[in-house]
């Protein structure tokens, strides 16, 4: 269970972190581009960054999920940490449908005025910054499941 359990946890961590550099490279990048040559490059890296994505957040996701449910099964010590990780992770799965399916086809399609881009890729931006932040705290429950005491009989 404790190999599961932090391959679920590195496997959370990758896409934490690549959460965390799109948002601190590439938003930013994006940002600071005109409203033209950001349509161009954001249609440009989606499939490459979206699909790199979409693997992380199904492995992490389901991994989390796993080691959480076995976790709680057995009643194992890091178990309620391992259920809050997943959560997390499902926190960040649901924001996908719910917001980034829409907003990414907006932002890639070129039907959107100038000022429309502007905005939509600031509320991009915050939406994106939610589920990293919720993504780092779910990745510490993660790594701190694996700090919880064993239990001595």
């Amino acid at each position: 269970m404790k190999l599961i359990s932090q391959a679920a946890t590195t496997l959370f961590g990758l896409l934490a972190g690549g959460m965390l550099l799109i948002a601190t490279g590439l938003v930013p990048y994006w940002r600071a581009l005109d409203t033209v040559e950001f349509t161009e490059a954001f249609a440009t890296s989606l499939p490459t960054v979206g699909g790199t994505m979409i693997v992380l957040t199904v492995l992490g996701t389901g991994s989390m999920v796993l080691a959480a449910g076995l976790a709680l099964r057995k009643k194992l010590p890091g178990r309620v940490w391992l259920a809050a990780g997943a959560a997390a992770t499902l926190v960040m799965l649901v924001c996908v449908p719910f917001y980034f399916g829409a907003a990414n086809a907006a932002l890639s399609g070129g039907t959107l005025s100038g000022e429309a881009i502007t905005d939509e890729l600031a509320t991009w931006q915050q939406m994106h910054w939610f589920r990293t932040i919720v993504g780092i705290l779910g990745l510490f429950c993660a790594v701190r499941a694996g700090y919880a005491p064993e239990k001595v009989a």
